[in-house]
């Protein structure tokens, strides 16, 4: 299991703040203030870029209880 810090991009209108996270193969959680995780589960796009590793993903936000929210990884947007 990876966690850390990372900054969570919402695309549809360039808003971007730091998020907790843990990850365990392509899915995991964020923990956040609960009005940050509910624009980023309604959006069209959401990019997180952990702040550790320089690697950016395309995500899916699931369920929000709070502060804090399960997501999945889309796509890797990292370049080859």
């Amino acid at each position: 299991m990876q966690s850390g810090l990372a900054t969570i991009t919402i695309a549809d209108d360039g808003h971007s703040e730091h998020v907790a996270f843990e990850l365990s193969g392509r899915s995991g959680l964020l923990f956040a203030h609960q009005e940050l995780l509910m624009r980023a589960k309604n959006a069209k796009a959401v990019r997180l870029t952990f702040l550790t590793a320089r690697s950016e993903h395309l995500i899916r936000i699931g369920n929000v209880d709070a502060s804090c929210a399960n997501f999945s990884i889309l796509q890797d947007l990292n370049p080859s």
